[in-house]
């Protein structure tokens, strides 16, 4: 039986202080979703449908639906950070449901946010003027069996966007391209699960989870009538 490795010196304070900043950011996300009484980021966008469409070229990823060609019908919202106009700065997101894309067969979720594209400057929120301002990515890496990978969508026209993937110290590599059915429609209450929810081949790594659980939970309780508690007569 093999023993199971400790994790190093530098994994606990990653996970320690990726805890403590997880739990800081649920309180700073659950005071904005009290004060607007709405979901405390991206509360308004548009959503539409659309194919993903993967080229099979390139470097392996070692994810499947990147290396292989292939078509996969998507759920996609975009939105506005902050949501206060429909013009303007803001941070732009784009959330992906890829329909057969996780591990169990079943939808895989992505989110991805304006960032820079650069081995520092990924890790950077940036700011655009309009949607298709310029280049999104998953900003947090997730881990695949060749190490980490980022995902990045670049507008390529009014209803398309081209995909592609990066690992730590790697060129970007396009590899497939996302193209809507049509004009975007209105909202609806979508809840993207990107933590629970990876593309095959795909996990976040533990300070991410820990990271980003808090604050997904809270905006959700805080924001969803059907997990709010109710009053009891027993506890």
């Amino acid at each position: 039986m093999t023993a199971r490795r400790s994790p190093s010196p530098l994994q606990v304070l990653r996970t320690v202080g990726s805890a403590a900043g997880g739990l800081g950011l649920a309180a700073g996300l659950g005071a904005v979703a009290v004060v607007r009484r709405d979901k405390p980021l991206h509360a308004y966008g548009r959503v539409g449908t659309g194919t993903l469409t993967a080229l099979g070229e390139g470097p392996a990823s070692g994810v499947p639906l990147l290396d292989h060609p292939g078509r996969h019908r998507c759920t996609v919202r975009s939105s506005r950070a902050m949501s206060l106009a429909h013009h303007g700065p803001d941070v732009m997101g784009v959330a992906l449901r890829i329909e057969g894309a996780a591990d169990d067969g079943g939808p895989a979720d992505l989110l991805l946010a304006s960032t820079g594209t650069g081995a520092l400057t990924r890790w950077l929120l940036t700011v655009h003027l309009h949607e298709a301002g310029g280049p999104l990515t998953t900003l947090l890496p997730q881990l695949g069996s060749r190490g980490a990978v980022w995902l990045r969508l670049d507008p390529a026209g009014r209803s398309a966007y081209d995909l592609s993937w990066s690992g730590t110290h790697d060129h970007w590599h396009r590899v497939g391209q996302l193209e809507l059915d049509g004009p975007w429609g209105e909202d609806r209450p979508l809840r993207f699960a990107p933590v629970d929810r990876p593309l095959a081949g795909l996990r976040p790594p533990t300070w991410v989870r820990v990271l980003r659980r808090p604050a997904y939970q809270a905006a959700q309780d805080l924001t969803d009538p059907a997990t709010r508690p109710t009053n009891r007569s027993h506890r």
